[in-house]
């Protein structure tokens, strides 16, 4: 009888053959590997953002166009990353470029509010009602850290909770148990201790952290109460995207509102990734309605800009005009005419109907994808939320950021390293995103590029 391939594939077999994988990948790639030599000179790990670093080098982009990038070396690859997810429309769209090249003859920043501002904000609060007030930004980071700042201005409070393994952008009090690596240090897992994720912290920013394990609703209420008097904010980001990618738990979200609505403690909705899964946000989709909220990348339409807001009660502290109490907020680029003039077009073209489509697309795309990995006895489980997917080498989507941090690391270099030598930029060990002009053709294209790479490593 012959042997199937789900009989014979093995991730050790696979991870045997990194080596070879990984000179492939520098042998195709010579442009990038000069360059990456010669950023490291001037740039601290030859780049600018912690969060892309790639061992060993990441291929440099030239340009883009629709559902691909062209990379420094002459490579066309079918884009699965979209710039963090944050490229809904996928590179370059004809209208952001357009709106873009209309608005640069025009100017490209002022020390003046403009219309633009009154009509995104109007466009966004029209499909958020949380959004009562709103504030522009220039990046997620900023957003998060206004919000948290709000609250503990309106609650009088100084600690905050999050959940294990969350990203809220970088400041003091997020980075506090960002994807810590597994260990004893991470205490018991229904009561986490917080753990140092940067050095460089201002002192007390780990004490100010209540740590809180995603999904387990039961430990998460406990230790809310434990210290609730002290607590100004819980900050979540529904779909625990950096963490991992888990879908909240029935009944989870509502819970966490009914303790936080409990003790005057104000609920952040970090949707800088979420809001790609539904036009309204996941606090729509599940209808639970946050007391603040944060949104960056998708409403930006591929430009450096950002969001907060929500009741009005807490925001209308950023009034300048307020007599007391109020909270300093400025940014030289904030609600600048670029990132307007971008985000406009592009929220103006996803459509519900846009977002029904795109979801539909992936949920067909995963589906495809997890029958390649079944047939080929490769354990592996796919989470699809919307137009957002991750593959875990596990035997089943994870509830948490520890299950989550036991997927194989190394497996993923392999697959990553593996699917750019056949021209697919796929994020290695994280979430990908399709972007509206991604075709059935390119999805089918993804799935034949899997099928035929699990076959020859077998």
């Amino acid at each position: 009888m012959t042997q199937t391939i789900s009989e014979r594939l093995d991730p050790q077999v696979l991870l045997a053959s990194l080596d070879g994988v990984e000179a492939a990948f520098a042998d195709r790639n010579p442009r990038s590997v000069a360059m990456h030599r010669r950023a490291r000179a001037t740039l601290p790990g030859g780049n600018t953002r912690t969060g892309i670093s790639v061992d060993p080098f990441p291929i440099y982009a030239e340009s883009g166009a629709g559902a691909y990038l062209r990379d420094l070396d002459g490579h066309e690859l079918l884009d699965l990353v979209n710039n963090a997810s944050a490229l809904m429309l996928g590179h370059a769209h004809p209208a952001v470029v357009e709106a873009l090249q209309a608005q640069v003859v025009h100017g490209t920043a002022f020390s003046q509010p403009m219309a633009m501002e009154v009509e995104m904000a109007e466009l966004l609060q029209e499909r958020m009602p949380a959004l009562e007030l709103l504030r522009f930004c220039s990046s997620g980071t900023e957003a998060v850290l206004n919000a948290l700042r709000a609250a503990r201005a309106h609650t009088g409070r100084g600690k905050i909770a999050k959940f294990e393994g969350a990203y809220h952008g970088i400041d003091d009090q997020v980075m506090v148990s960002y994807t810590p690596p597994l260990g004893p240090e991470l205490g018991p897992e229904a009561t986490p201790n917080p753990v140092v994720s940067t050095s460089g912290l201002a002192p007390g920013s780990a004490e100010s952290v209540i740590v809180l394990p995603f999904n387990d609703a039961k430990a998460s209420v406990a230790l809310i109460e434990e210290q609730a008097d002290e607590l100004a904010a819980l900050i979540i980001d529904p779909l625990s995207t950096s963490a991992g990618l888990t879908p909240p738990a029935p009944g989870f979200l509502e819970q966490m509102r009914a303790v936080t609505e409990k003790h005057g403690i104000l609920l952040i909705f970090d949707e800088i990734v979420s809001f790609r899964v539904h036009p309204g946000g996941v606090h729509s989709l599940y209808g639970v309605r946050p007391d603040l909220v944060t949104l960056g990348k998708v409403v930006a339409g591929g430009t450096a800009a950002a969001v907060f807001g929500g009741r009005e009660e807490v925001m209308c502290r950023f009034d300048p005009m307020r007599p007391a109490d109020k909270v300093w907020q400025s940014g030289t680029l904030n609600a600048n005419p670029l990132s307007l003039s971008a985000g406009l077009v592009t929220l103006q073209h996803l459509t519900p109907e846009q977002y029904d489509e795109l979801n539909a697309r992936t949920e067909r795309l995963t589906g495809a994808l997890q029958d390649v990995f079944d047939e080929a006895g490769l354990s592996a489980c796919i989470c699809t939320i919307g137009s957002l997917f991750r593959i875990y080498f596990l035997d089943e989507v994870p509830r948490n950021y520890r299950e989550a941090a036991r997927d194989d690391a190394s497996l993923h270099k392999w697959f990553f390293l593996s699917m750019l030598n056949r021209d697919i930029y796929w994020r290695n060990k994280g979430i990908n995103a399709l972007s509206a002009p991604t075709t059935d053709e390119d999805c089918d294209r993804l799935v034949e590029a899997l099928r035929s790479l699990l076959a020859d490593a077998a």
